[in-house]
């Protein structure tokens, strides 16, 4: 089994959902369990990007047919809904979906797809600070995380609570570090961590810096991205009754992990921008995927 590791920049806010929720968010994004960070699910991630290679196949074999997208996909799936002839004009491209992505049971016997979607996990976290607009924030936990899912070493400095490890000094203001209400002492880093954000390839590097999990944890739980909606009563033009609402973004710039495992044969690669969780027709969710390479 091969493994591919992307990582996932969030273009525009991005709300993956956990349905309701019990705080003063009422549309909160999902958070893992025991650590409280945000993530983004393998399904949604299997389920954008199946919508995006149908709509590729779709758009390249069938746009100007009179075939719905809705119809090849249960021709994906299920099988019987496109003629035979055009499921003939396009067999190849079937079966490469449903080598990727699997099938319902109603196919056949059905049969999973030889591709395995993981959870993204948080690695970089934006948060507002005097200098350079925002920093992105990481942690020693998170580090170790990424270099165990990479089946890497990557030696780590020790970070107090009150410290920023910094890949540039540029970024601190006499000596310190400010991210939101927070100050920090600011501290060169080592080579090891300049090596591993390297690794990453992201055009904000100078920006990275490494706090303690305890501070991460309160950052990424505590400064996350919220917008009140409302809805407007098509008759009075104004507010309707109750008609307020709270969600909750990872915010633009937040950079993210995912794995992938591939079946021995079958050769696949995430596409280098979609659209991932809700809000997509009012701009929210864009992302740009890109692999690491080590």
């Amino acid at each position: 089994m091969k493994r591919k590791t992307y990582l996932i920049e969030v273009l525009t806010p991005l709300h993956v959902g956990a349905g309701q929720g019990l705080s003063h968010v009422d549309l909160p994004i999902m958070r893992e369990v025991h650590t409280g960070f945000p993530f983004v699910p393998g399904s949604a991630i299997k389920g954008s990007a199946r919508e995006y290679a149908l709509r590729e196949v779709w758009k390249r074999h069938l746009a100007n047919s009179g075939v719905k997208l809705s119809d090849l996909d249960e021709e994906v799936s299920k099988g019987k809904k496109l003629s035979k002839e055009w499921a003939e004009k396009i067999k190849d491209d079937l079966e490469y979906l449903r080598s990727v992505f699997g099938t319902a049971g109603e196919l056949e016997e059905g049969s999973a797809g030889e591709v395995s979607f993981g959870d993204a996990s948080i690695l970089l976290f934006p948060v507002r600070s005097l200098s350079h607009i925002f920093l992105l924030v990481t942690c020693p936990y998170v580090i170790s995380r990424f270099a165990r899912s990479m089946s890497m070493d990557i030696p780590l400095q020790k970070v107090g609570d009150t410290e920023a490890l910094c890949y540039s000094m540029e970024i601190t203001i006499d000596g310190q570090v400010v991210l939101e209400e927070f100050v920090f002492n600011a501290k060169e880093t080592g080579e090891d961590f300049k090596k591993f954000v390297d690794l990453l390839g992201i055009s904000y590097k100078h920006r990275v810096v490494c706090v303690s999990d305890t501070v991460f944890s309160e950052l990424v739980q505590n400064y996350t991205e919220v917008q009140t909606h409302v809805r407007i009563d098509p008759d009075t033009g104004t507010v309707a009754t109750g008609a307020l609402w709270t969600s909750e973004y990872l915010p633009a710039e937040s950079v993210l992990f995912v794995n992938l495992f591939l079946d021995e044969g079958i050769e696949y690669s995430l596409p280098g921008e979609m659209w991932l969780g809700g809000d997509m027709t009012t701009g929210k969710g864009r992302v740009k995927l890109r692999e690491v390479k080590t």
